[in-house]
Protein backbone atom coordinates (compact mmCIF):
# COMPACT_ATOMS: atom_id res chain seq x y z
CA UNK A 1 0.00 0.00 0.00
CA UNK A 2 1.63 3.32 -0.97
CA UNK A 3 1.75 6.25 1.25
CA UNK A 4 -0.24 9.41 0.68
CA UNK A 5 1.26 12.86 -0.07
CA UNK A 6 0.39 15.64 1.54
CA UNK A 7 -1.34 16.81 -1.08
CA UNK A 8 -3.45 14.20 -1.82
CA UNK A 9 -4.42 13.57 1.50
CA UNK A 10 -6.41 17.31 1.69
CA UNK A 11 -7.80 16.71 -1.59
CA UNK A 12 -9.49 13.66 0.24
CA UNK A 13 -9.98 15.38 3.30
CA UNK A 14 -11.91 18.23 1.05
CA UNK A 15 -14.07 15.81 -0.84
CA UNK A 16 -15.17 13.69 2.35
CA UNK A 17 -15.70 17.57 3.63
CA UNK A 18 -18.08 18.51 0.57
CA UNK A 19 -19.84 15.46 0.64
CA UNK A 20 -20.99 15.79 4.21
CA UNK A 21 -22.26 18.94 3.29
CA UNK A 22 -23.91 18.04 0.85
CA UNK A 23 -25.42 15.48 2.83
CA UNK A 24 -26.18 17.86 6.19
CA UNK A 25 -27.88 20.68 3.42
CA UNK A 26 -29.89 17.20 1.86
CA UNK A 27 -31.13 17.00 5.69
CA UNK A 28 -32.14 20.13 6.27
CA UNK A 29 -34.10 20.73 3.37
CA UNK A 30 -35.95 18.14 4.12
CA UNK A 31 -36.48 18.67 7.51
CA UNK A 32 -40.03 17.66 7.65
CA UNK A 33 -41.29 14.06 7.45
CA UNK A 34 -39.36 10.39 7.53
CA UNK A 35 -36.54 11.83 4.54
CA UNK A 36 -34.47 13.80 7.00
CA UNK A 37 -34.02 10.94 9.75
CA UNK A 38 -33.14 8.93 6.73
CA UNK A 39 -30.48 11.35 5.51
CA UNK A 40 -29.09 11.75 9.36
CA UNK A 41 -28.95 7.70 9.61
CA UNK A 42 -27.03 7.82 6.43
CA UNK A 43 -24.41 10.52 7.76
CA UNK A 44 -23.99 9.04 10.53
CA UNK A 45 -23.27 5.59 8.60
CA UNK A 46 -21.01 7.16 6.54
CA UNK A 47 -19.16 9.26 9.44
CA UNK A 48 -18.86 5.76 11.34
CA UNK A 49 -17.45 3.71 7.83
CA UNK A 50 -15.01 6.86 7.01
CA UNK A 51 -13.78 6.77 10.81
CA UNK A 52 -13.05 2.81 10.91
CA UNK A 53 -11.61 3.25 6.76
CA UNK A 54 -8.92 6.04 8.33
CA UNK A 55 -8.24 3.73 11.61
CA UNK A 56 -7.42 0.81 9.21
CA UNK A 57 -5.39 2.95 6.86
CA UNK A 58 -3.44 4.29 9.71
CA UNK A 59 -2.57 1.03 10.96
CA UNK A 60 -1.54 -0.47 7.64
CA UNK A 61 1.21 2.89 7.76
CA UNK A 62 1.96 1.81 11.06
CA UNK A 63 2.56 -1.65 10.03
CA UNK A 64 4.81 -0.77 7.07
CA UNK A 65 7.31 0.59 9.58
CA UNK A 66 8.40 -2.70 10.86
CA UNK A 67 11.80 -3.08 12.59
CA UNK A 68 14.31 -3.81 9.69
CA UNK A 69 16.07 -7.60 8.96
CA UNK A 70 18.86 -8.78 8.49
CA UNK A 71 21.69 -6.59 6.86
CA UNK A 72 20.05 -3.55 7.07
CA UNK A 73 19.19 -4.15 11.06
CA UNK A 74 23.06 -4.35 11.39
CA UNK A 75 23.30 -1.24 9.32
CA UNK A 76 21.20 0.75 11.07
CA UNK A 77 22.46 -0.95 14.43
CA UNK A 78 26.23 0.16 13.53
CA UNK A 79 25.32 3.76 12.75
CA UNK A 80 23.36 3.92 16.07
CA UNK A 81 26.37 3.12 17.72
CA UNK A 82 28.42 5.83 15.54
CA UNK A 83 26.72 8.54 16.36
CA UNK A 84 26.22 6.89 20.41
CA UNK A 85 30.22 7.20 20.14
CA UNK A 86 30.32 10.49 18.45
CA UNK A 87 27.73 12.27 21.11
CA UNK A 88 29.62 10.99 23.84
CA UNK A 89 32.95 12.40 22.45
CA UNK A 90 30.98 15.57 22.10
CA UNK A 91 30.26 15.83 25.51
CA UNK A 92 33.43 15.04 26.60
CA UNK A 93 35.13 17.54 24.77
CA UNK A 94 32.12 20.03 26.11
CA UNK A 95 33.66 18.90 30.26
CA UNK A 96 36.52 19.60 28.81
CA UNK A 97 36.29 23.23 27.35
CA UNK A 98 33.54 23.92 30.82
CA UNK A 99 36.80 22.69 33.12
CA UNK A 100 39.14 25.05 31.41
CA UNK A 101 36.49 28.10 31.32
CA UNK A 102 36.21 27.68 35.12
CA UNK A 103 39.94 27.69 35.89
CA UNK A 104 39.82 31.02 33.57
CA UNK A 105 36.57 32.26 35.83
CA UNK A 106 38.48 31.43 38.86
CA UNK A 107 41.62 33.15 37.52
CA UNK A 108 39.42 36.18 36.17
CA UNK A 109 37.89 36.57 40.52
CA UNK A 110 41.28 36.10 41.67
CA UNK A 111 42.41 39.04 39.76
CA UNK A 112 39.08 41.01 40.69
CA UNK A 113 39.51 40.53 44.21
CA UNK A 114 43.43 41.96 43.66
CA UNK A 115 41.97 45.17 42.06
CA UNK A 116 39.20 45.53 44.56
CA UNK A 117 42.17 45.51 47.43
CA UNK A 118 44.02 47.78 45.52
CA UNK A 119 40.87 50.35 44.65
CA UNK A 120 40.29 50.30 48.84
CA UNK A 121 43.89 50.51 49.88
CA UNK A 122 44.01 53.73 47.26
CA UNK A 123 40.96 55.23 48.83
Amino acid sequence: MKTRSVTETAILSASVLTALIVLIVGASSHVHGRSAAIVIAVIILAGIGLTMWFRQNSHASTARSVPARGEEYWRLAEECRRLAEMAVTAQEHTDLRLGEVSVQMDQMRAQLDSVQKILSDVE
